[in-house]
C-alpha cells in the first residue's frame, strides 16, 4: 500500500537517513532505488512531479547513441548498449523495440562502407545482444521500406535497432520501485538551504511546496542528482562555487503521423548545420527532434522557439521531401534541458559536440554532485553515485550496507508477469475499452489490474475522458492513489500524454480532471479552478512559438 504524502512527510521530520537524494528525475529515483535496495536508509525530495525537467523531455528513447561513434566515445556506446539490454528485461512494458532506418545518400560524407562499418560496430558494441543485428538495402529495396525518402539521391539504406520509452512513466516507476525498496520519496518538496555540522553537510532544509511549511531532513550523506538545477544546489553548498553543468536546450514537435510518416523511426539531417535529428514514430503520431542549443535562461520553463521550430521543419522537408510538414501540423512542442558535465572549451565547443559522460563531484563539505549523462545510463550511473556514498557511509560513519548493487538484474516495480497482460485484455474486452484505451493501460504494467479493480466499485470509472483521448477516469483517480500525482499538470503531462497527442492538448477535458482529483484530495472550487488555469498556462507555452 502507497503511503500517503502527509505520512511520508511526517517520516521526513521525525528520523534521520543514511542517504538524502536532491531530485526526483532518473538519476535521483534510480540512486533512491539503488540505495534502499543495499539496505540504506534513504529519503528522496523532488521540488516539482517526479520526472517534471529532463527525464519527461527527451526524444523518448533508450539508445546506444550511434551519433558517438563519429565522436570516438566507444565507452559511452558499450555503457548504453549494455544498459538498453537490462531496461529491455527489466521493464518490457515501459521499454519496447525500435526500428531505425539510416538513409545514404549520393554526396554524404560517410558512404555505405562507413555506414555499414559503423553498424557493425555498433552491433559489437552492444555485444551482438541488441534487439536484432543490423542489416543494409540498396536503393530499391531501401525505398520499399521508405517511400518517403529522396529517390533521386538515395543510393541504399541500413536497419538498426534502438528503444523507445515513455520517459515520464519509466522515472516513476523507479520512484515507485525506491518506495517499494523501503525509500521515502516525496514530490513537491523543495530544498531551500543545506544543514551542517562542525563544517560537514548532515541533511537539508526543505519546503513543503503544497502546504508551505518548512523543516529539516537530516542525513549522512547529501546527494545532489537535480539535474539542471544541480548548480543551485551546490550554490546553497558553496556559494560562487564553480559551474559544474553546462545547460543545452532540445525542443521536439509532435505532429500526426501521416504528416511525418516513416515506417520506422528515420535519421534526418539539418541542411544547415548538419546535425543528426530523428522522426520517430508514436503511434498515431510522429515524434520529430531534437535541437541542441546553450540555454542560460528560466530553468522552471524552457520551450519551443519560434527558431526551434523552424529548424526542426527545415530538416524534416529537407529529408522527407514529400513531406511539406508547416506549423498547421503541429499539435505539440516541447523542450527540455540537458544537465550536461562541463567540458574544457565551455561555449566554444558546438552544444552538439559536448560529451554525454557524467561525472561526480564532492564538495569540501561532503556533497556529492552528480552531472552529465542519459536517460539510458541512468541505473548505472546511480550505482556509481551510491558506491561513492556506500564508502563515505563506511569511512566516516561506519555503516556498512547490507549487500552490493541489486539493481542490474532486478525487475521495476510494476514489471507485468506472464499472464498480466492476458488478464488486462479480457478485462477491457468485457468493459469493451478500444485498442488505444487498452494500450494505455498495458503501459502501467500490473497497475492496470489496479485501474480496472476501480471500476468494478463504480462503473462510472469506464467512461473515456473524451471520445478522442484514449484514457479513462478510473486512470485519473489511480493517478492520485497510487502514481503521486497532485496537479491536474501531474496527469495530463506526464502519467500520461494526452498534452502532447490531443488535438487540443488536453485543455478540454482538464476541468473534469480537475474534478476527479479534486474529489481524492480535497481541493475546494477555487483550487479546482486554479488547477485548470495552471494546465492552461503549460499549454500556452507549448505554444509560443507562433505567438
Amino acid at each position: 500500500m502507497l503511503r500517503t504524502r502527509g505520512e511520508t512527510i511526517r517520516e521526513l521530520k521525525s528520523r534521520g537517513f543514511d542517504i538524502l537524494v536532491i531530485g526526483g528525475g532518473i538519476t535521483g529515483a534510480c540512486v533512491a532505488r539503488d540505495a534502499a535496495l543495499r539496505g540504506f536508509e534513504c529519503a528522496c525530495v523532488e521540488k516539482n512531479d517526479w520526472a517534471f525537467g529532463t527525464s519527461s523531455r527527451s526524444s523518448k528513447l533508450i539508445h546506444g547513441g550511434i551519433r558517438y561513434l563519429e565522436m570516438f566515445d566507444f565507452k559511452l556506446v558499450f555503457e548504453a548498449c549494455r544498459e538498453r539490454r537490462q531496461l529491455l528485461l527489466n521493464a518490457p512494458h515501459l521499454v519496447y523495440p525500435q526500428p531505425f532506418t539510416f538513409p545514404i545518400y549520393k554526396g554524404d560524407k560517410n558512404g555505405i562502407f562507413m555506414i555499414e562499418s559503423g553498424l557493425i560496430l555498433y552491433d559489437m558494441l552492444a555485444l551482438f545482444r541488441n534487439v536484432r543485428n543490423h542489416k543494409m538495402y540498396l536503393h530499391d529495396r531501401a525505398m520499399e521500406l521508405e517511400d518517403g525518402l529522396d529517390s533521386d539521391r538515395l543510393k541504399a539504406a541500413g536497419v538498426f535497432y534502438d528503444c523507445s520509452t515513455d520517459d515520464a512513466r519509466l522515472t516513476l516507476a523507479f520512484a515507485l520501485s525506491a518506495i517499494d525498496a523501503g525509500a521515502k520519496c516525496a514530490s513537491y518538496v523543495e530544498v531551500v538551504g543545506l544543514l551542517r555540522e562542525r563544517g560537514r553537510l548532515c541533511g537539508a532544509r526543505v519546503r513543503d511546496v503544497l502546504g508551505g511549511e518548512e523543516f529539516d531532513v537530516e542525513a549522512r550523506v547529501v546527494c545532489n542528482a537535480a539535474g539542471a538545477w544541480g548548480d543551485e544546489v551546490c550554490d546553497l553548498d558553496e556559494p560562487g562555487a564553480p559551474k559544474k553543468l553546462q545547460l543545452t536546450k532540445g525542443s521536439h514537435i509532435m505532429v500526426p503521423r501521416g504528416r511525418a510518416r516513416t515506417r520506422n523511426a528515420l535519421p534526418i539531417v539539418s541542411p544547415t548545420d548538419e546535425r543528426l535529428m530523428f522522426v520517430i514514430p508514436r503511434g498515431h503520431f510522429s515524434l520529430i527532434g531534437t535541437t541542441d542549443t546553450y540555454y542560460h535562461e528560466d530553468l522552471d520553463h524552457p520551450y519551443a522557439t519560434k527558431e526551434d521550430v523552424e529548424y526542426i521543419l527545415e530538416a524534416v522537408n529537407h529529408s522527407l521531401p514529400r513531406s511539406r510538414v508547416d506549423t498547421g501540423d503541429i499539435i505539440s512542442t516541447y523542450s527540455g534541458l540537458r544537465p550536461l558535465a562541463m567540458q574544457e572549451g565551455g561555449e566554444d565547443v558546438a552544444a552538439s559536440a559536448v560529451s554525454r559522460e557524467h561525472r561526480i563531484y564532492e564538495g569540501r563539505s561532503g556533497l556529492l554532485t552528480i552531472a552529465g549523462g542519459k536517460l539510458t545510463t541512468a541505473r548505472s550511473m546511480a550505482e556509481e553515485m551510491v558506491n561513492m556514498a556506500a564508502r563515505k557511509l563506511s569511512r566516516e560513519y561506519g555503516a556498512k550496507a547490507e549487500s552490493g548493487c541489486r539493481t542490474k538484474d532486478n525487475p521495476i516495480l510494476g514489471t507485468p508477469a506472464p499472464d498480466t497482460e492476458a488478464r488486462v485484455r479480457a478485462l477491457a474486452g468485457k468493459l469493451r475499452f478500444d485498442d488505444d484505451v487498452l494500450a494505455g493501460l498495458l503501459k502501467q504494467g500490473t497497475d492496470a489490474l489496479k485501474v480496472l479493480a476501480l471500476v468494478d466499485g463504480d462503473a462510472a470509472l469506464a467512461e473515456r475522458l473524451a471520445p478522442e483521448i484514449p484514457h479513462i477516469k478510473a486512470q485519473v483517480k489511480f493517478a492520485v492513489e497510487g502514481e503521486m500525482a497532485h496537479t491536474v499538470d501531474d496527469f495530463l503531462v506526464r502519467r500520461t500524454e494526452i498534452y502532447y497527442h490531443a488535438p487540443d492538448q488536453g485543455l478540454g477535458v482538464a476541468g473534469e480532471v480537475a474534478r476527479i482529483m479534486g474529489e481524492a484530495l480535497g481541493w475546494d472550487a477555487g483550487e479546482t479552478k486554479r488547477q485548470v488555469e495552471a494546465y492552461e498556462k503549460t499549454v500556452e507555452l507549448s505554444r509560443q512559438y507562433c505567438a
